[in-house]
């Protein structure tokens, strides 16, 4: 586990005024030997304090802060207490968590060999390290009863209803903490823990049953989670359950209008808090922009023109805002499933050609590759003779063209290197005196630049490898084949 620094506080006599008090007693550590306090937030665990443990075996962290820190008492959520391999001979480091609710007057004990803490002092504490053991107990029966079945001992049918029985007993158990604590930490985490019941509906037929579970699980995920809670960042699960929910919406329609769409809902719902609010729209801009899925680009486009560029998230910088306006720029005309914009440009002869003028006719120009390069990119010599010896010829007799645009200026350089790769049967095209608007319809700022038009010129495919390219063109002349019949 490695523990990023928030800040790191020094061991100091507990006072009156603490606005924490955390007492860990291992009676088999040795003296002065490093503790550490951390804890979860959205996904990570950071350092919060750290002490010593003295000759009796006790540690306490208290808050005593340098003078020029905050006194404050901690954030409510799961915490953890932790041990650096070397400092208790083990061959990893060690730790045990636990909660702090709003009673921050804690006392736990705990020993090396499980590092189970018990606590006898906390109120949710308490609470938490009895769960601890009650759910433990309840997993060894549960053991018990699989090695009973697998050795011949109980039949399926008690085997079963000793399951049943456990998951009850379970869930009565939790059902009670939560009632009990209503409004605390404690009463969130347990209810956080457990999955919603996604219905069968038996009633309808196989082929309805599948979405609709999927639609119950997509509408229903988070009802035991208040995701304008800032204490759910402070859980080691929570952020797990996002990143889980959104692949499973990305696996069952992985489109990104869809995604925006589940991602824009846990927006909402975290609008409540600042800090959850902020947090999940980050993180929701992140999973656009870090996917490696084609056509996700709409998807932050989405979120970046629905929030932060009308305003919504006042804490953005100014600085990154226009910075993010320039990004948006760049895909604001060609996400996967617009229309292309039409392209008026030059062939070598200087005479005008027009992107629609390449129109499907007779089996011809179903598909057009409208392809950006410049002869001193790298990338661009190595992908460029490929395209065309191992894409365009494999295809060009089945209703694929390229309209290859030259993005430079320089007639010279631009005529050499389509004679040294033989690219003229190609439509070759440049754009000498900036007419066209190339760089705004189509982010060429980054060359090669492929896009794939279908016959209704709509982008299919964009910023893809020639090896996918094959794929994509293969599995479309497969499904034209199958329509035709």
């Amino acid at each position: 586990m490695a523990l990023m620094c928030a800040f790191i506080s020094f061991a100091a006599p507990a006072v009156k005024d603490a606005p924490y008090r955390i007492e860990v007693k291992m009676p088999e550590i040795k003296d002065n030997t490093n503790v550490f306090l951390a804890f979860y937030y959205n996904g990570k665990t950071y350092l919060k304090d750290t002490t010593k443990f003295n000759s009796k075996g006790v540690a306490v962290f208290d808050g005593n802060l340098k003078k020029d820190q905050d006194k404050r008492k901690l954030d409510e959520g799961v915490y953890i207490v932790y041990f650096k391999k070397d400092s208790i001979n083990f061959k990893t480091d060690r730790y045990f968590e636990f909660v702090i609710g709003k009673d921050q007057n804690i006392k736990l004990k705990a020993d090396t060999a499980g590092m189970v803490p018990v606590a006898t002092q906390g109120e949710e504490t308490v609470r938490f390290t009895n769960l601890l053991k009650f759910m433990s107990n309840k997993n060894t029966e549960r053991k018990k009863c699989i090695e009973d079945k697998k050795a011949g001992k109980i039949d399926s049918v008690t085997f079963e209803a000793k399951l049943k029985k456990l998951s009850d007993e379970v869930e009565a158990f939790q059902k009670k903490e939560i009632e009990t604590t209503k409004g605390s930490f404690y009463s969130a985490f347990v209810k956080g823990t457990i999955q919603v019941e996604v219905p069968d509906f038996a009633e309808l037929p196989d082929t309805a049953r599948a979405m609709a579970r999927y639609q119950f699980t997509k509408n229903h995920f988070f009802d035991n989670i208040n995701l304008s809670d800032p204490r759910m960042l402070r859980t080691p699960y929570f952020p797990e359950k996002v990143d889980y929910y959104m692949k499973y919406i990305n696996r069952m329609i992985p489109i990104p209008d869809s995604l925006f769409a589940a991602a824009d809902v846990l927006i909402q719902k975290s609008m409540g808090d600042s800090i959850t609010y902020q947090t999940m729209l980050s993180k929701m801009m992140n999973y656009g922009l870090k996917s490696n899925q084609m056509g996700m680009d709409k998807m932050w486009y989405q979120i970046a023109e629905k929030y932060y560029l009308s305003g919504k998230a006042k804490w953005a910088d100014s600085a990154w805002i226009e910075d993010l306006k320039a990004e948006c720029k760049k895909v604001r005309y060609n996400m996967i499933g617009m229309t292309a914009k039409n392209l008026r440009m030059r062939r070598i002869d200087s005479t005008q050609i027009q992107l629609k003028d390449l129109r499907p006719e007779n089996g011809k120009n179903e598909f057009v590759l409208v392809y950006f390069f410049e002869p001193s990119c790298g990338h661009c010599k190595k992908i460029t003779p490929v395209l065309h010896d191992s894409v365009y010829v494999k295809y060009k007799d089945k209703g694929f063209e390229v309209f290859c645009c030259y993005t430079q200026t320089d007639k010279k350089e631009w005529i050499d290197f389509l004679d040294k790769h033989k690219l003229h049967d190609w439509v070759n095209v440049w754009d000498p005196n900036r007419e066209s608007y190339f760089w705004e319809f189509y982010d060429a700022t980054v060359t090669p630049g492929v896009y794939l038009l279908d016959k209704e010129r709509k982008i299919v495919a964009k910023k893809i490898s020639t090896e996918s390219l094959d794929q994509i063109l293969e599995e479309e002349l497969v499904k034209r084949k199958q329509e035709k019949k």
